[in-house]
C-alpha cells in the first residue's frame, strides 16, 4: 500500500512539473504542424464543407439537378397531404371493457377504505402507513401513486358509484364519436371536462386521469398503405430545382450550404473519388521527425530548455509562427518571399543562438516536406528552398550571436537576402535548370530576406512582453536611466542608486569574464536593491543625518533590512521585469544574517536565548551564475569603499577574504560557479577598483597663490576625499557580507561592546 501511495505521489507531482507541461506544448505543436501539413499537402480540386467561406465563383459545368433542395420540397409536400383513417369497430367495447375492470380494481380499494372507517369512526379519514402499504398491494397493475390510493380510501360509496356512472357515460359517448390515432390525449381531456362539474376535483385531477389514458384508444387508426400513397402522389408532381450549365452554383464568399456542396459533389467538382493516403501518412511522419529533431537539437545545444515552460512556449510559437508563413506560400506568387530566416532570428534574440541553430534545422526539415508535398512544386524547387532555408538562417545566427540589437536584426534580414541570391544562382550554376527565372527567383529571395528581418523586429517587442522574456534587447532597455524605478531610485534613494551603478560595472565586467550573461548581470545589478524604496532612510547611503535604527527595536530593524528584497521582487513583478531579474533580486544577500543586530539583540536579551534565524535574509541562495556574481558584487562594493587604504594589494587580498567567507558560509553552494569562475570574477572585481581607487598626486599648497585664491588656509590633503573615512557600515560588510544596509551608531562601536570576530574585521579595515 505504501508503495502505491508513493507511486501515486510521484505521479501526481510529474503530473503537476514543469516537464509534463511541455510534454503536453509539444503534443499541441506536433498536432497543429501534421494540420498545416495536411492544409498544404493533401491534393484537392474544391476543399469545401458545409458552413465554410468560399474563396472561388463556381458555375456548373453542365445541367445539375438541386437534389437536397429538390427532397426538401418533396418532404415539405409530403407533409401537406391529411393522413387517410379506418374505423375500428370494436374500439368502442374494449375501452368499456378496460374501464369497467380499472373501476373494479379501484372498487376494492374503495371499499378496503370504507371498512377502515366503519370499524373505527372516530379515525375519519386518517390511514396509517400499513393501511396504506396494504391498499397499495389489493392492485398493482395500474400504477397508483400513494395520493390516489389514500384519495380512493377516503371517497364513500355512493361517490364511488356516482364516478363509475359518469366517466362511464362520458366515455361512451366519446367513443361513439370520432378518436383520431395521435388525439387520445384531446379524448381525455374532453371527457374530464364532461365530468369535471359532477365530481370531485380530487377524483377528476388526481384520479381518472390515470385512469383514462391506461383505458382509452383511437376507434380511427391511420391507413398506412392510402396515406403513403397519397404522399408518395404528392412529392412526385414536385417539380426538381436545376441548375442549368454556366449557372453559378457558389459564388465568392459564399457560405457553402448541403445542397451546393451536393451538387458539386455530382459534378465531379470536389476530390472525394479517392483518398491518397500516402500524403497522409507522409505529412506524419514528417510531422514526428521533425518533432524529434528539434527535442534532440535542444537536448544537444540547450537542454535546460526542454523543461522551461515559459521558453519551451516561446520556442514552439516561432516555429509554428514560421511553418504558418511557409504553409501560406500556397497563396504567395512564389514561395521564394517565405520568411526563411525569421524563425532563427527569433529564436537567437530571444533565448539564443542554440536555440536558434535547433529551430533552424527543424524548419528546415518542414519547410522541405511542405514544398514537396505541395504538388505545384518541383523537384529544383524543393532543393532550392531547403538549402536558401538552412544557409539563410545559420548566416542569421552567426550574424546576431552576441550582437541582438534592433537595427542589427534588421539587418541581418538584409545580409541573409545577400546569401539567398548567392545561392539562388550557385545551384542554378550547378543545376543548368532552363525552365526557372534565375533572376525572378532572386528578386522573391531578397524579399523574402528583408521580410524575415522586418517581422523578427515586429515580433520580437511582443514575445518580450507576453513572456516577459530576459533578451538583451529587454535587458538593454531596463538599464536605461529613464526606466520608472531606476528614476524613482535616482530621486528617492540617491545614495544606493549610486551603489547600484558601481554593482553594475562589477557584475558585468565579471560576467563577461566567465562568459555568463553580462546584459542580465548588469540588469540585475541595477535593480537589485529596488525594495529599499519602501523604506530608503533605514538604509545608511541614504541617511542624512539622524538613523531610525537607533531608537528601534532589533528585532524590527533586522525584518526592515531583510524585507528589501521581498518589497524588490514584488516591486520588479508588478512592473512586468523579466522573471531572471526578479531571482537576482531576491537571491542577492542568500540567506546571510544580518549581524550587527542579532548582537544587538543579544546585547538586550538579558541572557536569554536569541535564534540567529529571524535575522537571516529569507534567499534563496544564488542559482545562477549572474544571481552570484551580483552577491559578490554587491558585498565587495560596499566594504571596499570603506577602506582607509585602497591600496591595490590591499583590495586584492580585501575581496579574496570576503569571497572566501562567502564560500566558507555557503552562500555559493547552489550556484554553477566553478574555482575558476570565482578567481576570474575576484580579478575582473579588482581591475575595477583599482580603477575606482587609485592613487592621486597631493597637490603642492603654492604660498603666493593660496593668498588670492578663495582656498587659501584649506589644508593639504588629497583632492579625492571619497576613501578618506571608513564607512561606519564596513565592520558588518566585512563580517557578513551584506551591503551598506545599516548605519553602525557609534556606542555599539565602543570597546567591550562588539563580538571578537568583528573587532577583527574592525582591525582589518
Amino acid at each position: 500500500m505504501k508503495k502505491e501511495h508513493s507511486m501515486r505521489v510521484k505521479l501526481v507531482q510529474w503530473l503537476r512539473s514543469s516537464s509534463f507541461k511541455c510534454i503536453l506544448m509539444d503534443l499541441l505543436a506536433f498536432l497543429l504542424i501534421l494540420i498545416l501539413f495536411f492544409f498544404v499537402c493533401v491534393p484537392k480540386k474544391y476543399s469545401l464543407s458545409v458552413g465554410s467561406i468560399s474563396r472561388y465563383t463556381i458555375n456548373a459545368t453542365q445541367d445539375v439537378i438541386d437534389v437536397v433542395t429538390t427532397q426538401k420540397n418533396k418532404d415539405d409536400a409530403a407533409a401537406l397531404v391529411e393522413p387517410s383513417y379506418k374505423f375500428q369497430q370494436d374500439a368502442k367495447e374494449e375501452v368499456l371493457a378496460s374501464l369497467s375492470d380499472a373501476f373494479d380494481k379501484l372498487r376494492i380499494i374503495q371499499q378496503y377504505g370504507f371498512t377502515l372507517r366503519e370499524e373505527n369512526t372516530a379515525r375519519r379519514n386518517s390511514f396509517t402507513e400499513d393501511e396504506i402499504a396494504y391498499a397499495f398491494g389489493l392492485t398493482d397493475d395500474l400504477s397508483l401513486n400513494r395520493n390516489q390510493v389514500v384519495t380512493l380510501l377516503r371517497i364513500d360509496t355512493a361517490q364511488f358509484d356516482d364516478m363509475v356512472s359518469t366517466v362511464t357515460t362520458a366515455v361512451e359517448n366519446i367513443m361513439n364519436s370520432s378518436v383520431r390515432e395521435g388525439q387520445t390525449n384531446q379524448a381525455i381531456q374532453t371527457i374530464l371536462q364532461i365530468v369535471g362539474y359532477k365530481l370531485d376535483i380530487s377524483l377528476t385531477q388526481n384520479v381518472l386521469p390515470t385512469v383514462l389514458r391506461a383505458c382509452i384508444k383511437p376507434n380511427q387508426v391511420i391507413d398506412r398503405e392510402t396515406t403513403d400513397e397519397a404522399k408518395k402522389k404528392a412529392m412526385d408532381s414536385v417539380e426538381p430545382v436545376t441548375y442549368l450549365q454556366g449557372q453559378n452554383i457558389v459564388r465568392e464568399g459564399d457560405r457553402i450550404t448541403k445542397s451546393q456542396l451536393e451538387m458539386l459533389r455530382q459534378l465531379g467538382l470536389l476530390n472525394e473519388d479517392h483518398y491518397d493516403f500516402s500524403v497522409y501518412w507522409g505529412s506524419v511522419i514528417a510531422a514526428i521527425l521533425s518533432t524529434l529533431i528539434l527535442f534532440m537539437m535542444l537536448f544537444l545545444l540547450s537542454r535546460d530548455v526542454l523543461s522551461n515552460v515559459r521558453q519551451m512556449a516561446v520556442i514552439l510559437l516561432i516555429l509554428l509562427l514560421c511553418i504558418g508563413f511557409a504553409a501560406l506560400s500556397v497563396f504567395l506568387p512564389s514561395i521564394y518571399i517565405v520568411p526563411v530566416a525569421l524563425c532563427a532570428a527569433l529564436g537567437t534574440v530571444l533565448i539564443g543562438y542554440r536555440v536558434g541553430i535547433s529551430l533552424t534545422m527543424t524548419l528546415t526539415l518542414l519547410i522541405t516536406a511542405l514544398t514537396a508535398g505541395n504538388n505545384r512544386s518541383s523537384y529544383y524547387e524543393v532543393l532550392l528552398i531547403s538549402i536558401l532555408t538552412l544557409t539563410e538562417s545559420m548566416v542569421t545566427i552567426w550574424f546576431l550571436k552576441g550582437h541582438p540589437q534592433r537595427t542589427r536584426v534588421l539587418l541581418s534580414g538584409l545580409f541573409s537576402a545577400v546569401i539567398g541570391i548567392a545561392v539562388v544562382y550557385g545551384i542554378n550554376l550547378l543545376t543548368s535548370e532552363k525552365n526557372v527565372n534565375t533572376a525572378s527567383v532572386a528578386g522573391w529571395a531578397i524579399g523574402g530576406g528583408i521580410l524575415s528581418g522586418a517581422l523578427a523586429i515586429a515580433f520580437q517587442p511582443l514575445f518580450e512582453f507576453l513572456f516577459r522574456l530576459a533578451t538583451p534587447t529587454r535587458l538593454l532597455e531596463l538599464t536605461n536611466p529613464g526606466q520608472p524605478l531606476m528614476k524613482r531610485l535616482m530621486i528617492e534613494a540617491p545614495g544606493t542608486y549610486h551603489h547600484s551603478i558601481i554593482v553594475a560595472n562589477l557584475a558585468e565586467s565579471a560576467a563577461s569574464r566567465i562568459k555568463a550573461n553580462s546584459y542580465l548581470a548588469r540588469a540585475g545589478a541595477y535593480y537589485h536593491d529596488i525594495g529599499k524604496l519602501k523604506r530608503p532612510m533605514y538604509f545608511k547611503e541614504n541617511q542624512m543625518g539622524d538613523n531610525p535604527h537607533e531608537h528601534t527595536d532589533p528585532y524590527v530593524s533586522a525584518a526592515i533590512v531583510v524585507s528589501h528584497t521581498k518589497d524588490g521582487a514584488l516591486m520588479a513583478q508588478k512592473e512586468h521585469i523579466p522573471p531572471e531579474v526578479q531571482d537576482i533580486i531576491l537571491q542577492h544577500h542568500g540567506v546571510t544574517p544580518v549581524m550587527y543586530f542579532y548582537h544587538k539583540a543579544l546585547q538586550l536579551s538579558n541572557g536569554q536565548q536569541v535564534d540567529i534565524n529571524e535575522f537571516r535574509y529569507a534567499g534563496p541562495k544564488p542559482t545562477t551564475k549572474e544571481a552570484a556574481i551580483v552577491m559578490l558584487a554587491d558585498t565587495i562594493e560596499a566594504a571596499v569603499r570603506s577602506m582607509k587604504s585602497p591600496t591595490p594589494k590591499a583590495i586584492d587580498q580585501f575581496i579574496e577574504r570576503l569571497v572566501r567567507g562567502k564560500l566558507e558560509d555557503g552562500q555559493l553552494t547552489d550556484s554553477p560557479l566553478s574555482l575558476r569562475d570565482i578567481d576570474d570574477i575576484c580579478g575582473a572585481f579588482s581591475d575595477i577598483l583599482k580603477g575606482v581607487y587609485h592613487e592621486r598626486i597631493e597637490y603642492p599648497n603654492v604660498p603666493h597663490y593660496a593668498s588670492h585664491s578663495a582656498f587659501a588656509g584649506a589644508p593639504e590633503t588629497s583632492s579625492d576625499t571619497s576613501s578618506s573615512a571608513p564607512r561606519s557600515d564596513a565592520q558588518e560588510n566585512a563580517n557578513t557580507g551584506n551591503d551598506e544596509d545599516i548605519k553602525t551608531p557609534e556606542p555599539m562601536l565602543q570597546s567591550g561592546s562588539v563580538p571578537d570576530e568583528m573587532k577583527d574585521e574592525e582591525k582589518e579595515l
